[in-house]
């Protein structure tokens, strides 16, 4: 009969062993053979025989909770104890304290998981990138302050879209770094008694290092707030992004696929491009998600949070499954839907965004000085949309009226493919400068997903061995 209150059992226990039964099982098993090993390593009697009973022990599956044991860990050490008796399972517990034991669980498992999204995050810049390259000689219109600005082409906008993107890979990396650190070996706080080598045993877990310091291994909350800020940051990137398509959708320039809209239940000429309002409502929970993490480190005395267990992992498990499908929806929008180069270029037939561009050729020629041009040149548009016309209309008479220059050459600048090929600087719109551009950022995400894919190597060969550990447990004799 269980000594725990029910209301203690459904809220906590229970709760905690669900979790833990459903995501973290192989985690411990890793844990825990990964410790035997090291006990091993230094001689301690009957370690190996853990190791052996771990590996028998996990290709069954464990009891659901009963109210018997409060955790999963006393659920294999009652499973061990049953079956290969007292003392083999009191060996493996020696020096390993649910501390160290459990936030070695909690940073693997939530680094396994964050590299889920940055897959699916390499994926979508591999798609922008692709649209990048096809639509670099797409005209359209630029917008700033929510108003038409300059012309570019869509490959020069999707190229800086992937450029953030990097960014947001690069924050999630980092976030993924931190994590990626060893607790175990730490005991409550103190370190084990044993001379257990933590490093080994980071990686047999596929960390990159041990935590340095013993009682920051179990007292740190720090690297799930950093993934969860790394994850925010990417769901803002992913809004702008939706917010832009939603845009060019309502102006039909920006057609989503059949297969990815839906259509009213009432209208039906309707078609809407719904995906990305469900992209929109999945960030805004990315964009909230560090608030609950912060909130659980506050104010907790700098110990163990093995105790806040399902607090820290349950958001952060929820995040990462909902930026997965932010980036999923993402790229799909992408790849089922199609831009219509005519309506992204509509904007352009008025000429009015290429007023910069006049003044600029005024000043590079030296017909003006800057501000002399710009007065002109805004007085001049002022005149015009007083006639009802446009500077798509403009004449030579218009020049030496309004500029006082009648050079032809003059309405040359007022050519959308003539204001991009100006923008050769590295990173331009120029449609040479998109060329190297590609190249760079082509590069980039070939490093990006060799780095992505050299930890995914590190960590299935880990948990590979730790799964057969008789191999290790033979170099651990010859190394002796």
């Amino acid at each position: 009969m269980s000594r725990w209150h029910a209301v203690y059992r459904r809220w906590v226990l229970a709760r905690h062993y669900r979790f833990a039964r459903e995501h973290l099982i192989p985690y411990f098993f890793d844990a825990l053979t990964a410790y035997s090993l090291g006990l091993a390593a230094i001689g301690v009697p009957r370690a190996a025989e853990a190791a052996k009973a771990l590996a028998e022990l996990r290709k069954h599956p464990l009891p659901s909770f009963n109210g018997l044991v409060e955790d999963v860990f006393f659920a294999i050490d009652q499973q061990i104890t049953e079956h290969w008796g007292l003392e083999v399972a009191g060996t493996l517990r020696r020096g390993l304290s649910r501390n160290d034991l459990d936030l070695t669980v909690f940073r693997a498992f939530a680094r396994d998981r964050a590299l889920l999204v940055l897959g699916d995050l390499l994926a979508l810049r591999r798609r922008m990138l692709l649209l990048a390259d096809e639509h670099r000689e797409t005209l359209m219109v630029a917008y700033t302050h929510h108003r038409p600005a300059q012309p570019t082409t869509l490959g020069h906008y999707l190229a800086g879209l992937e450029n953030l993107l990097s960014r947001d890979t690069r924050r999630l990396w980092a976030a993924i770094v931190s994590t990626n650190a060893s607790p175990l070996g730490a005991s409550s706080l103190a370190g084990s008694p044993y001379r257990v080598d933590r490093a080994m045993l980071a990686r047999l877990l596929g960390f990159t290092q041990a935590v340095e310091n013993t009682y920051d291994a179990v007292a740190a909350g720090d690297w799930a707030i950093e993934l969860a800020q790394a994850l925010a940051a990417l769901g803002a990137s992913l809004s702008r992004m939706a917010r832009d398509l939603l845009f060019w959708a309502e102006r039909e320039a920006f057609v989503v696929g059949e297969r990815v809209a839906q259509g009213s239940s009432i209208m039906p000429q309707k078609q809407n491009p719904v995906i990305f309002e469900h992209v929109r409502a999945l960030v805004a929970e990315l964009i909230g998600g560090p608030q609950i993490l912060l909130a659980l480190n506050h104010n907790t005395a700098y110990g163990d949070l093995n105790d806040h267990s399902t607090g820290v992992l349950e958001p952060l498990e929820r995040l990462c499954h909902v930026a997965q499908g932010a980036l999923e929806l993402s790229r799909v929008a992408l790849e089922e839907s199609r831009f219509v180069p005519e309506r992204l270029a509509e904007g352009l037939a008025d000429k009015s965004v290429l007023a910069s561009e006049l003044v600029d050729v005024l000043v590079a020629e030296g017909y003006l000085p800057l501000g002399e041009a710009y007065a002109r040149v805004k007085r001049m548009l002022t005149s015009l949309a007083g006639e009802g016309r446009t500077l798509d209309q403009l004449s030579e008479a218009d020049l030496a009226a309004h500029l006082g220059f009648s050079d032809p050459d003059l309405l040359a600048a007022l050519e959308p493919r003539r204001f991009v090929e100006r923008r050769r600087v590295q990173g331009g719109a120029a449609f040479e400068a998109q060329i190297n551009h590609l190249r760079q950022a082509r590069g980039r995400l070939t490093q990006d997903r060799r780095a992505y894919n050299t930890l995914r190597l590190h960590i299935r060969q880990a948990r590979r061995w730790l799964g057969e550990p008789e191999g290790l447990l033979a170099s651990s004799r010859e190394s002796r």
